[in-house]
């Protein structure tokens, strides 16, 4: 996963910063890398949902962000429920705690928060919770218009 993050990056030509730490599994512990590395912006929050019975979705927004059930309804078509952390590692290779937003599978749909894409920068851990990458908010649109996943955006 973390290749994949760091292949694409590069080869779209997009300046990207990528850290090395201790492992991070939660929002504290980011804050602290953050700081102590001094990476710029805001960190990503990615929910692995199932919907219905083998179709999978990625929310991607920002840290503090809460869910819009019903929003995310009306955008999948039936009611999503957060998959299991055995569901996220399977289909994504990651880790519970540590969803990377991109690099997934192309069956999986990604719901794209317009929060995340007003950021300066957007910081998120490309698979290994001990690695963090800092990428651009303004290369972002140019980012997910190269995944062969469908993009919904949200809300």
């Amino acid at each position: 996963m973390c290749q994949r993050n760091v292949d694409l990056l590069q080869r779209l030509g997009i300046a990207h910063r990528l850290v090395e730490h201790e492992p991070v599994l939660d929002y504290p512990s980011a804050h602290a890398v953050r700081q102590r590395f001094g990476l710029r912006g805001v960190e990503s929050k990615s929910l692995f949902l199932r919907i219905g019975a083998q179709r999978y979705a990625m929310l991607i927004t920002l840290e503090g962000a809460r869910a819009d059930w019903a929003k995310l309804k009306a955008l999948l078509g039936s009611r999503p429920r957060i998959a299991s952390d055995e569901e996220l590692t399977e289909h994504t290779g990651c880790v519970p705690m540590c969803a990377c937003p991109f690099g997934h599978d192309a069956s999986i749909t990604l719901l794209i928060d317009r929060a995340v894409l007003a950021c300066d920068f957007l910081l998120y851990s490309p698979g290994p919770p001990e690695l963090t990458l800092e990428v651009p908010g303004d290369e972002l649109q140019r980012l997910l218009a190269a995944l062969p996943n469908t993009l919904l955006e949200y809300p």
